[in-house]
C-alpha cells in the first residue's frame, strides 16, 4: 500500500510536510515538490510521501492505494502566491530569463507580462497589483489545469478544502491517518504535530504564512483580474465548488 498526500503552492504545504516530518522522522516521508518524474521514479521507497501541482495517474495507482488531497479557492492560491513570489521568497523567484524547466520544481509557466532580463519576483514588482494577479494565474496555469483532470469520486482519495482545515488542522490530520491506514500511535503523532505547526501557532513565526485568511481575493480581484481568470479557467470553480 502507497500513502500519497497531493496539494497546491500555497495550500498547507509546509504544514504538511513539517507533520510528517515529525510523525516519520527516520526516512519515512518523502516530499517531492513537483518534480512528477522523481515521484513516479522514487516513490516507493517511502512509507508516505507527497507531490505538489499534479494530478496523479491513477493507471499507476494500485487498489489498496490510499490519496489524501488538500484544495483551496484558486482564486486565493492566485492572491497568496502573487504576495509571495513578489518579494523572491524562494529561489526560482529570482531567476533571470526563466524557461519552463527553470520552474519545473514548483510546475509553473513563464507569465506572459516578463520582459528580457526580469526575474519573476521583478515582474510582478513592476507590475501593479491588478497587472501582476494576471501574471500569477498566467504562472499557475498547470497547476489549475491539473485541478480540473482530477476524478471527482475515487474511493482511494480523501479530499479537505484549505477553508475547512484551518482551525481543524489536529482534527483534519487524525481524519487522514485514519484513511491512510497508519497505525493508531501515529495518528496521535500527526494530531500532536498538526496543533504544534497550525496556522494559528506559525502565523507569527514565520514570514511563509503572511495571511492565513480564506477569501482574500475579494479585496483584490478587481473585475478585470476576475474576468482574465474566468476566461482561462471557465469551469475550474464549479468542478472544485467555489
Amino acid at each position: 500500500m502507497r500513502l500519497i498526500h497531493c496539494s497546491y503552492h500555497k495550500c498547507l504545504t509546509v504544514f504538511f510536510s513539517r507533520v510528517m516530518h515529525g510523525v516519520f522522522p527516520f526516512g519515512g516521508y518523502g516530499h517531492f515538490e513537483s518534480r512528477i518524474e522523481d515521484f513516479q521514479r522514487d516513490n516507493g521507497k517511502y512509507r508516505i510521501s507527497s507531490l505538489n501541482n499534479h494530478v496523479l495517474d491513477f493507471e499507476l495507482l494500485a487498489a489498496d492505494d490510499r490519496v489524501s488531497r488538500f484544495i483551496r479557492d484558486p482564486r486565493d492560491l492566485v492572491v497568496s502566491g502573487y504576495f509571495y513570489h513578489k518579494r523572491g521568497a524562494e529561489a526560482w523567484c529570482r531567476i533571470r530569463d526563466p524557461r519552463e524547466e527553470n520552474l519545473r520544481a514548483v510546475n509553473g509557466r513563464v507569465p506572459r507580462a516578463m520582459q528580457k532580463g526580469e526575474c519573476i519576483a521583478e515582474c510582478l514588482q513592476r507590475l501593479d497589483v491588478e497587472e501582476g494577479l494576471m501574471a500569477e494565474i498566467d504562472f499557475r496555469s498547470n497547476h489549475f489545469d491539473s485541478m480540473l483532470a482530477w476524478p471527482e469520486n475515487d474511493s482511494r482519495v480523501v479530499v479537505y478544502r484549505y477553508e475547512d482545515i484551518l482551525g481543524q488542522e489536529r482534527e483534519t490530520m487524525q481524519r487522514i491517518a485514519v484513511h491512510l491506514k497508519v497505525e493508531i500511535w501515529r495518528r496521535w503523532m500527526m494530531g500532536f504535530w498538526a496543533m504544534k505547526y497550525s496556522a494559528q501557532q506559525q502565523t507569527k513565526k514565520t514570514e511563509h504564512i503572511r495571511n492565513p485568511e480564506s477569501a482574500q481575493w475579494k479585496k483584490h480581484f478587481t473585475n478585470r483580474v476576475d474576468e482574465y481568470f474566468q476566461s482561462r479557467h471557465p469551469e475550474l470553480l464549479v468542478k472544485l465548488g467555489y
